[in-house]
């Protein structure tokens, strides 16, 4: 299998339907495929490695959640709406956005992901930087237009979700997923990573040795892949 550069398709995640020669991150992966289908309510689940074949332990395998944990984030945080506990529409601390906006990245807040320094120091294996470096290096009181009047994604701004179910649960994020999505969905394998050596026990491997507290809005969740019915034991996640 190969790229439409012609390079070698070296991992592929996703339901699939999705057209791996058009996989947005096909040429920057490496390592092995984690592929998922859904059938019958059940997920089936397979590796493939690279230089290898099908690899039938899959089910034991750890996936990075990546960005969908976003959706974990969310999901937590429509959860103390329903609640009671949080309103989706109401400016944050004095903020000119809502926690609404800021799920659905139309904020205006600025993302990190936008700095040279910070690739250049992700690249460079240097410390993440503190909470306070962050926000200051992204500017984070200087928002990018009116909220509500654009679109833009933003880890920034769900950093600050993270911060909101913190604040409303008093409970560390981890613990405020489990409480509010995990346990009610049976997700029984879903951990943080919290270091290099969580990440390179994935699938994926870690040979860049990256750090997740990069990572700000949480750090990374991963969980394991199972033949399974939502809510039975842990299920396929991907990102």
């Amino acid at each position: 299998m190969s790229s439409p550069a012609g390079r070698p398709a070296a991992d592929i995640t996703g339901p699939t339907d999705f057209p791996p020669s058009r996989h947005p991150s096909l040429t920057s992966m490496s390592g092995s495929a984690v592929l998922a289908t859904v059938a019958h309510e059940r997920f089936l689940t397979a590796r493939i490695d690279v230089t290898g074949g099908p690899d039938i332990r899959a089910d034991r395998t750890r996936v990075p959640w990546w960005s969908f944990t976003k959706t974990a984030l969310a999901t937590a945080a429509l959860q103390l709406v329903a609640r009671g506990q949080c309103r989706l529409d109401a400016r944050i601390d004095g903020r000119p956005y809502t926690l609404r906006q800021l799920l659905q990245h139309r904020a205006a807040v600025p993302n990190y992901g936008n700095l040279a320094s910070y690739h250049e120091a992700v690249r460079r294996g240097e410390k993440p930087w503190t909470v306070g470096q962050m926000l200051e290096r992204v500017g984070a009181d200087r928002l990018d237009f009116d909220p509500g009047n654009g679109w833009r994604y933003s880890n920034v701004g769900y950093f600050f979700v993270r911060q909101l179910i913190e604040g409303t649960t008093g409970r560390d994020i981890g613990s405020a997923l489990r409480h509010l999505v995990f346990d009610a969905l049976g997700l029984g394998s879903v951990r943080l990573a919290t270091s290099a050596r969580d990440l390179a026990d994935t699938a994926w491997g870690n040979h860049a040795a990256y750090d997740p507290g990069w990572v700000y809005h949480v750090t990374r969740s991963v969980s394991n892949l199972c033949r399974a019915g939502l809510g039975k034991r842990p299920a396929t996640a991907w990102a």
